[in-house]
Parts: structure tokens; sequence; C-alpha cells
């Protein structure tokens, strides 16, 4: 039997292990209607945070699924006139749930644009709980987070008004579920304190953040830390209700730092009986054998020049803020090692992860290896290019980037072993720049092709190497695969079947479900890649038989579908969730 027909049974074996799986039933869905202190952010005015962009943390993402429809400036009576109400309702199911938090908007006097009197503000809850209730879903009253309001004495006091009054009224009158946010925040921010709680809101000095060279004195909008707490002072609150939905929540002890890297100054309650270090290196090297618990390491803002081993279980990494805190080496796979030999590809790696159960949160890992460089050398010689940003290897299980960069240009990122979920960050590159024998699920996240000058392909973005014997190996849900403006349209590859080793028991899996793509992606989106058998003959691995990649709705200028470009059929897709991937594991999108 030759090697084909071999690949083409194997291949037929695991469509009948996928048919095994249930059909996944869509998740409860939990719709967030509101204003700016709980919407979703655009860049530019990042790093202020909405609330709710941290709620899906507290929920399995296959369970429950959060969507943030809060938007910017909006009252009752706009998010009604604009048509944002009659569009929600267009999309809740019965047992749903519809969480309603107006209140800053609607109280401004000033302005007339969003103001809605008292009476009519009332009259407006009464109305959403009506047509929640309609749809045979549940509808859950949040009075407004509160300002941030000190005395000169350091005394907390309220700007609401009437209106948080309102919300419990209309609560109690209709039965409907109440999370008192209001005085949550109010509780929250008097133990904060008058100047430990500005760490909760956007306040700047000029020149502090780049969004705001002027500064900024904002009260009311929440920072990243912010936003974390008042999340989870919502998820608190729905336990608290006893709804059925809070079966689902995932509520660990509020964090407290191990170690903190960098000066602990300022960072509150969270970092007393830390132990200080000035490296993350001798944070690591720091860890206790026997603890109860994940090690917290908290890394204050700055560049730290080291190569990284994670080599212990339950290591979380958790930066001050994704662009300040960026952990770099640069070690190509060319560059000698003590030895004096080549480190070699896997041997590049900024972070290696050897142990199960790590977690990083908002920080960047870059290889800072000179690709652009190298490759304008006279000398230069492709050969030992690659330079791993981060690589997750064996022992390596259930681990999470959650908010994080990782940036290189050839061979990225290396999860070549165990579980992994990546959550709203960002991995850039260009050749086979996200590739391994792994399991990922890489969910709402921006995928970056960089530009190869005078090279065509430019890149290819997946070279998985999954074994037969796992039938998932890369899933990108919601992702958004984008290009720097240099890169040419049609000149990058979505991936090509990598053979680690030329090991005929490779059959590369990457799978992209509503996925938007520019128009770099290649209208023929796979292309071969070879490899040299033992006698040296060099064998090429292509589309058919020897992968498997697959797409499902996906949109934008790079969206094709064609004989190159496979598609998923409507049962197939639903192979292919979170829940599967990850083998029923459970991770939390945010901790931190």
């Amino acid at each position: 039997m030759t090697f084909r027909s071999t690949a083409r049974l194997l291949g037929l074996a695991l469509l009948v292990v996928l048919a095994g799986f249930a059909f996944a039933p869509r998740p409860v869905h939990v719709f967030v209607a509101g204003d700016s202190t709980a919407a979703e952010k655009r860049a530019e005015r990042r790093p202020e945070t909405g609330w709710a962009e941290m709620l899906q943390g507290y929920f399995d993402t296959d369970d429950v699924r959060v969507v943030n429809l809060a938007r910017n400036g909006r009252s009752t009576r706009t998010f009604i006139e604009e048509g944002r109400w009659a569009s929600l309702l267009e999309e809740v199911r019965p047992g749903d749930y519809v969480v309603i938090q107006f209140g800053h908007n609607d109280q401004s006097e000033s302005k007339p644009d969003r103001y809605t009197p008292p009476d009519a503000f009332r009259a407006n809850l009464r109305r959403f709980v009506a047509d929640v209730r309609e749809r045979e879903a549940t509808p859950v009253l949040m009075t407004p987070v509160v300002r941030r309001r000190f005395d000169d004495a350091g005394r907390f006091y309220d700007a609401h008004g009437v209106y948080p009054d309102l919300t419990r009224a209309v609560a109690e009158e209709t039965g409907a579920t109440l999370v008192d946010m209001h005085r949550a925040s109010e509780a929250a921010l008097r133990e904060w304190g008058a100047e430990g709680s500005k760490d909760l809101f956007l306040i700047f000095a000029p020149g502090e953040h780049p969004n705001y060279p002027d500064g900024l004195d904002d009260n009311t909008h929440f920072s990243p830390l912010g936003a974390s707490v008042m999340a989870r002072l919502a998820a608190e609150g729905i336990r608290d209700a006893g709804l059925e939905l809070a079966g689902h929540l995932i509520l660990d002890a509020p964090p407290a730092w191990d170690a903190v890297v960098g000066d602990p100054a300022g960072l509150g309650p969270e970092a007393e009986g830390a132990a200080r270090f000035r490296t993350i290196g001798a944070a690591l090297d720091a860890i206790p054998a026997e603890r109860d618990g994940p090690y917290r390491v908290f890394v204050r803002d700055g560049r730290y020049h080291e190569k990284l081993a994670v080599t212990a279980p339950d290591v979380h990494l958790v930066g001050e803020s994704r662009a300040g805190v960026v952990l770099t080496y640069d070690d190509a796979a060319r560059t000698p090692g003590s030895d004096g030999e080549p480190v070699g590809t896997s041997g590049s790696a900024t972070l290696t992860v050897a142990a199960p159960g790590f977690r990083a949160e908002t920080l960047t890992i870059e290889n800072a290896f000179d690709y652009p460089a190298a490759a304008a050398a006279e000398d230069h010689n492709p050969s030992g290019a690659q330079a791993v940003a981060v690589k997750l290897g064996a022992g390596s299980d259930r681990a999470v980037l959650s908010e994080v960069t990782v940036t290189s240009y050839q061979d990225t990122f290396l999860p070549d072993a165990g579980r992994a979920y990546v959550w709203r960050s960002l991995v850039s590159g260009h050749v086979d720049f996200i590739f391994g024998a792994g399991q990922v699920v890489f969910d709402e996240s921006t995928i970056l092709s960089r530009d190869r000058a005078g090279k065509d392909p430019t890149g290819y973005v997946t070279a998985p190497s999954t074994l037969m014997g796992h039938p998932y190996g890369f899933l990108f849900v919601d992702c958004r695969f984008e290009k720097e403006p240099s890169v040419p349209a049609g000149s990058v590859g979505l991936g090509r079947p990598w053979h680690a080793g030329n090991n005929p028991a490779a059959n590369g899996s990457a799978v992209f479900v509503r996925a938007w793509m520019d128009d770099h992606v290649a209208e023929d989106g796979y292309y071969p890649v070879s490899g040299r058998a033992a006698s040296g003959e060099r064998v090429w691995h292509d589309l058919e038989p020897t992968s498997r990649f697959f797409e499902w709705e996906t949109n934008g200028p790079g969206a094709h579908v064609g004989p190159r470009r496979p598609q998923l059929t409507a049962g197939q897709a639903e192979w292919y969730t979170p829940g599967n991937v990850l083998e029923g594991w459970r991770p939390a999108r945010s901790l931190y």
C-alpha cells in the first residue's frame, strides 16, 4: 500500500472519530445593554476598558457567551431611538439573559442629546423587562456603577441622584432580578480609598500614555484593573442573586501576588507579602517546591531582556500593561549556544513553557532577532533565521495567553504540545509563524502578517504538524487576519502541512471559523511544503491527503471558496468548538 492510500484511509478513520462528537448546543447568551462604563473600547481609547469586556472571563465559553452591546454615550432613550434595543431583541432566544445597566447618561441634564427624565427612565426600564420576558429570557437590572468622587476630607460622595433608586424600584415592581452594582462599586471605592482608587480609573500625567499626550483625569471610565474589579462585582452579584446562570460561573478567590518584578509601590493590598525581584528569571527561580494554588507574578512596566523557561506548574505572569511589559530576547536558530553549536529553532525561544497550567496576561513577548537586517545582508543565508518568541514544549498543557502580544518574524509561536487557549491576543510574523503539534484555540484574536520584502509568497500563517491521532489542531474562532500595510494582496498562504522530521504520522489541522481576512490572504490559501526522507530524497506534502485545512463562514476581501479553500458543512462546523478542541478543559479568559 502506498503512503498516499494509507493517508487516505487514516483520514477516513479520522472522520469517523469526529462524527462521534455530539453537536454542541448553542451556549446561553448573556446580552449586555448599557453605556460607556460597560462598553468595549477602540484601540485609540485604550487603556480605557469597559467592565463588561471582562465578564466573559467568569464563564466557560462553551456554556455561556457574553455579547457586549453596550455603547459609549447611550441612555435608555437613545438606546431605543437608535434601534439598538430592537437589534438586541432580534438575537435573544429562550433561556438567554439580558443585563440592563443605564443611568450615567440618562441623568445628564446638561446633555439634551441623551438626557432621560426620571419618569421616562422608569418607563423605559419597565419596557426592557417586559420585552425580554416576552422572548422567554431573563432580564437582569443593574444599577449604575459609581463615579470616583471624594471630598477634600477624603470622604466618598455619590453623583447619580435618583437614578439608582429608580432602577431598584422597577426591579421590585416587576419582580426582575436586581444586581446592585451602585452599592457594590461604592463599597469597593471606599475600600480602595481616595488615592488608591485612582488606579481603577483613567488618571494620567501629560506624556504618561501615548493615547493621552496631554494627560487625563477621567473619574468615570475604568482602567483595565478597574474594569476587572467591576466585572468581578458583577459576577458576584449574579451569584448572590441566585440566578440559574450562576451555576456556570468560574469564581476563584481574589488574587494575591506571590512575587512582584519591579517596584511594588501602588499595587494595593494584593502585593502585601509578595517577594520583590528585579528580573522575571529571578522570580521564576524562587518558586517554592511546595505550594497551594498558582504562583502569581506581577510584572511592572519595562523591557526585560531575558531568556526564560517555565518548568514549574501553574505559573501566572501578569503584566502591568500589554504594551508596557516586554519580554524580549534575540536568539535565532543559528545563534551559537553555550556549547558553541546552533541553538536550533526550538532553542531560540524567548519564553519556553514546559509545565502545565501556565497563564500570561496583558504583556508582550517578542523575539527581537532582526530578520529584515539579516535578510538584507550580502552574506544572508535563510537557513537558521527562525526566531521563536513563545514555545509550548513537552510538559506544557492548559496554557492560557490572555490579551498578550506575541511577535517575531519567522516561526513566532510554537505550541508543540498539550492544549492552549489564546484570547484577544495578537500574534505576528511572516513565515510559518504559528506552527507545531499542539491543540490550540485562538479566540477573538488578531493574526498579523508582516512583510518579507521581495518574496512571493510573502509568507504562510500556519504550519501545523498535528498527529493523525488528534482530531483537532489549531482552531481560529472569530479572529481577524490582518497585515502590515506593505504586504501585497494575495501574497500570504493560510497554511502548509508541516511534517516535523518528515513524520508520516503528521496530518496538520488548522480550521478557521467566522474569521475576517484582509486581501493579503491568497485565493489558493494552502501551499505545499517539503521535507527530507531518511534516504535524503525530498518529499512534498500538500493539501491532500496530508493536511486538514478547513474554513467556515469566513468573510472579508481575503475570504474565498475554491478547490484550494476547503469549506466545512454546517454539520461539520459544529464539531469545531473550543470545548472539543480542548477536550473538556474550560479556561477562564481572564483572571486578572
